[in-house]
């Protein structure tokens, strides 16, 4: 893949993690019983959207890891 179509999927998944961060904030106002259930299906939509299609575009292209500067800032206060 070449790097410009990369940097666009890297950008709409950002977008669709925003929209997974909202979905977050309204199941966390459900009650228990419904709460652990979409929970636990948000987190598997999380981890597919990262192990299959954001993961192998960073595997590529590093600069395009979107939690890069937080690692990178981390080891540099070790």
């Amino acid at each position: 893949m070449d790097y410009s179509t990369a940097q666009q999927l890297m950008s709409t998944y950002e977008r669709m993690g925003k929209i997974i961060n909202e979905a977050d904030s309204i199941i966390r106002t459900l009650p228990d019983i419904e709460r652990s259930e979409h929970l636990r299906a948000l987190a598997g939509l999380i981890d597919r959207l990262w192990v299959t299609l954001q993961h192998p575009i960073v595997r590529e292209y590093k600069d395009l890891d979107p939690d890069g500067d937080y690692f990178r800032n981390q080891q540099q206060k070790e």
